[in-house]
This record gives structure tokens, sequence and C-alpha cells, in this order.
């Protein structure tokens, strides 16, 4: 007999926790249930349910779905289900703190490996919490906000954060590149300056 499928794909936590238990002490499903769920941190949590409850499971992945092979014990399970969800936090902008990007490397050494630093400097930057409230980009760092800089995207989407994006002027006037620079605002050096003095912390990797 195939097992009984429970299509937890396109529910965020706690459904699918939900729908784990209840399959597990549903009567009818005799041995065995496959869980089927899309979302990696949802089935992060259902495997730490199943193991703090001493459930037999096995996951495997195809695609971007995960199946969760889950074998009946016979005994029913009571315990909450929410203590297991762990929600992401919401990203909001610090109220002070502002990074400021003056190079398109990052340290002094090689520029190659500057480059790499760069570029893991401001993909990770959207993954922490706090954000900045803001991101000035001044001297050649610049070039880092143009169209086709293999980083526009990560800043574009630091902006749709809520992350303001500065960038100096006179700087893209002077490497001729301001017509490439499709996000965040060109400012001058007052509004630069006036941003960093009022800043409760500046980060300059």
């Amino acid at each position: 007999m195939d097992s009984v499928i429970v299509d937890a794909r396109g529910e965020l936590c706690p459904k699918p926790l939900i729908m784990a238990k209840k399959a597990i002490n549903d009567e009818k499903i005799v041995n065995e249930f496959i869980l089927l769920i899309d979302n990696e941190t949802s089935k992060e949590n259902v495997e730490r349910f199943l193991k703090d409850n001493k459930v037999v499971f096995q996951t495997t992945k195809k695609d971007e779905c995960f199946s969760i092979y889950i074998l009946k014990s016979g005994e029913k399970l009571s315990g909450k289900v929410d203590e297991y969800c762990d929600l992401p936090k919401e990203k909001k902008p610090s109220s002070g703190h502002v990074v400021c990007i003056k190079s398109d490397k990052m340290g002094i050494g090689d520029d190659d490996l500057g480059a790499i630093l760069i570029k893991g400097f401001i993909n990770t930057l959207k993954e922490v919490n706090p954000l900045p409230s803001k991101l000035v980009f001044y001297n050649s760092g610049v070039k880092l906000a143009v169209e086709d800089s293999p980083l526009a995207d990560s800043i574009r989407e630091l902006q749709d954060l809520g992350v303001e994006i500065m960038i100096c002027g006179t700087c893209a006037d002077f490497f001729k590149i301001k017509e490439k620079i499709k996000t965040g605002t060109i400012s001058n050096m007052y509004n630069i300056l006036e941003t960093l003095t009022s800043a409760g912390k500046i980060i300059v990797p």
C-alpha cells in the first residue's frame, strides 16, 4: 500500500507542524505517512519536533521539495508545537548606524582578494539584524552601485528592505558613471556629512 501523503507545501510554520502532529495522532493513518514541505525553516522545525518526541523519520529532497517519511509508533503526541516555530525576525533598519563603502575593494593588500571581500560583505549585510539605516558610497565605492555591477541586485535588495542608499555625486561624476547608477540617491557632500555627523555608529569595512 502506498504511503499517505500529507501535503504542507506552501504552508508556513506552525501549519506544517500542526499537520504533522494531526497525522501522527490520526488513527486512520495506520503505519506511516509522508509529509511534503517546500520551506527550509518549516522542515527544520518539524524535524526538531519529531526528534524531541522520539518519532522515527527520514528526510529526502527533490528539487525544492522536502519529503519527510514518518513512521508511527502508535503513541499519540500531546506536546505544543508553537515552541518549535522559529519565525524569522522582521528586519528593520536601525535608527543610528551607517555603513560607508569607500572603495570597490575591502582592506589593504591584494586587489583580487579585496574585491571578493567587499562582495561578501555587502551580500552578508542584508542578512544581519538590525540593518543599517543608510549605506553611503563614495570614492571608488560608487562603482559597486552601477547597474551592471555584480552587487547591483544586493544593493537594490537592501534598499527594498528600507536601507537608504546614498551615492556621492562628485565621485560618480569623476568616474563618469552617474548615468549607470539606477539604485539609491545621488547625493552631495553636505548631505553625506550631515548623515555621518548624526549617525550613532559608523562602520567602514
